[in-house]
């Protein structure tokens, strides 16, 4: 599965209302699937992207490239993991440990990947 075939599932599986929780997380449900996604500090310029509460207060945006690099990584031996999401997106997993999870279960809401609760894997049947 390349890309393009990988954003077209993520355009048709997740809507606003899908729940993207873990077993241990309450709150995580999309909010927006095409906001304008803007952060200085995270250096969003005008993307698109997805809104979604990870509590009562707070709110993560993430864009599309976000979803793309995490999507790629999905195909490494290792998978897409926290490891992954802090070396490539250092301030995001500092202010926000919880993308890690939010982006997976995106992949996961879309069929594209498997988990383990730790990692994500591309989603063929094989770890």
């Amino acid at each position: 599965m390349d890309w393009n075939e990988a954003q077209n599932r993520i355009r048709a599986r997740v809507k606003v209302g899908t729940d993207v929780n873990t077993p241990t997380a309450h709150y995580r449900i999309i909010e927006s699937v095409d906001a304008t996604v803007n952060s200085q500090r995270y250096g969003y310029r005008n993307e698109r992207g997805f809104v979604i509460p990870i509590g009562q207060a707070s709110k993560i945006k993430i864009p599309w490239s976000v979803l793309k690099e995490c999507f790629l990584q999905l195909k490494a031996p290792q998978g897409y993991n926290g490891a992954f999401f802090r070396e490539h997106f250092r301030r995001q997993a500092a202010d926000h440990p919880c993308h890690v999870h939010v982006i997976g279960q995106i992949l996961v809401a879309a069929r594209i990947a498997q988990t383990d609760g730790q990692r994500y894997w591309i989603s063929t049947g094989q770890k």
